[in-house]
C-alpha cells in the first residue's frame, strides 16, 4: 500500500482500535491495503461522513448475514428489516464514535456524520485515496472498514 500522510496513517490506527474496542466478540484484522476500486458489491454497507484533522468517508462494508449474526450475538434475537438496517447503522455509529475518541486521546479532532445505510451494489467516487481495513469477528463473519480520503490541502 503507497504511503499515507501521517494524520491518515494515524487515523487508520484508530479505526482498529476502535473495532476492536467496539465489538463483543474477538476481532482478527486483516493488513490495510489500498482501496482504488469505485465498485462495492456487498449486501449491507453503512457510510459515516468525517471531519477534522481530516476529511473523508467511512465505510463499512458487510453483508446482511454478518449483520444479523453480530446483532444476534449482541441482543440474543434475530434483527430483520428495518430493525437490522437500523442496528447496522448503530454499529457504524459506535464505530466511528470509537475513532473520534481515540482521535481525541492522540490530540486529534474528528466529528462525524450520521450514518447512511445502504444495501446492495454501490459504485464510489469522490475520493482522493482510500484503504481497506478487513476485519473477521470470531462467530460472526467478516466486514471490511473502508476509509476514503478527500484530498488533503497543502499547509
Amino acid at each position: 500500500m503507497q504511503s499515507l500522510s501521517v494524520k491518515a496513517g494515524e487515523l487508520l490506527e484508530c479505526a482498529m482500535d476502535s473495532v476492536k474496542q467496539v465489538m463483543p466478540v474477538p476481532v482478527a484484522i486483516g493488513a490495510p491495503g489500498e482501496c482504488n476500486k469505485t465498485l462495492l458489491e456487498s449486501g449491507l454497507c453503512v457510510l459515516i461522513g468525517f471531519t477534522g484533522d481530516l476529511a473523508g468517508r467511512l465505510l463499512i462494508d458487510g453483508d446482511v448475514r454478518t449483520f444479523g449474526k453480530l446483532g444476534e450475538t449482541m441482543f440474543g434475537m434475530t434483527l430483520e428489516g428495518e430493525m437490522l438496517f437500523s442496528f447496522a447503522g448503530e454499529v457504524a455509529n459506535m464505530l466511528a464514535g470509537g475513532m473520534s475518541v481515540i482521535m481525541a486521546s492522540k490530540g486529534g479532532k474528528m466529528d462525524i456524520t450520521p450514518p447512511t445505510v445502504m444495501e446492495g451494489e454501490m459504485k464510489l467516487f469522490g475520493f482522493h485515496r482510500g484503504a481497506i481495513i478487513p476485519a473477521t469477528l470470531e462467530g460472526v463473519g467478516g466486514m471490511n472498514l473502508v476509509l476514503l480520503f478527500q484530498e488533503e490541502k497543502a499547509v
